[in-house]
């Protein structure tokens, strides 16, 4: 996105949706300027086709919420997000063990169903608060939890997206 040289600031979480059949690009932006004034900022990317070349056009939006900003920040905080793992750390937790032991030549082994899902919503999250910051991508969270409902990852993830559904109207497809 043209908006990466924006200045990071102390608090802020910047929350990236990409759809994988797609180019357009999606970006939640909540943040504390230096004023100390809560803002929040919803960036779609568009492409359109032209004759020789592609053009891409970046739509901002100002978000509103009813709620007191202070009060979503905490509740963003609660979700664990910026405790939050990198997807290779827990992908170990994306199988199923099939408990169906077996002795082939001399040793013992058992089997695991692992699904994979390709197509979907992948997002990316950078996160900031105070000292404490974090980045990550999670492929198709939501789809994940659905088959894995006892990660704790997703739950959480699950939960951000929820709010933020929920308090500014985004990412609702």
């Amino acid at each position: 996105m043209k908006i990466e040289n924006l200045k990071f600031n102390t608090n802020e979480i910047r929350v990236y949706k990409k759809y994988a059949i797609s180019t357009g690009l999606e970006l939640f932006r909540f943040y504390q300027d230096d004023k100390e004034n809560w803002k929040a900022e919803l960036y779609k990317t568009f492409v359109i086709s032209g004759n020789k070349e592609d053009k891409i056009i970046v739509d901002k939006t100002i978000l509103n919420s009813l709620k007191n900003p202070k009060l979503i920040w905490a509740q963003i905080l609660d979700t664990d997000v910026v405790c939050l793992s990198k997807w290779e750390t827990f992908k170990y937790k994306l199988k199923k063990h099939m408990h169906d032991y077996e002795v082939i030549d001399g040793e013992v082994t058992s089997s695991t169903q692992t699904t994979r899902i390709m197509d979907g919503i992948s997002y990316t999250v950078k996160i900031k608060t105070g000292e404490n910051e974090n980045e990550f991508s999670y492929s198709n969270p939501e789809d994940y939890l659905k088959t894995y409902p006892n990660v704790d990852e997703l739950i959480s993830f699950k939960e951000l997206l929820d709010l933020l559904k929920k308090d500014f109207k985004i990412f609702s497809k």
